[in-house]
């Protein structure tokens, strides 16, 4: 099973299930910015690291 490592954000904080409605996404495109592709680009290094050989 794949272990998601939660992620430090300090400027982060629990939103209310109200609070979270008023945030609507596309259903067509999924938002990457450079540094999530950086940290996905990552992880993905990371876990062909630790497969076995």
């Amino acid at each position: 099973m794949k272990r998601i490592v939660k992620p430090e954000l300090p400027d982060a904080k629990v939103l209310s299930p109200l609070e979270l409605n008023k945030y609507r996404f596309s259903d067509k495109h999924t938002v990457l910015t450079p540094n999530q592709l950086e940290k996905l680009a990552a992880s993905d290094a990371d876990v062909e690291e630790s497969k076995p050989q």
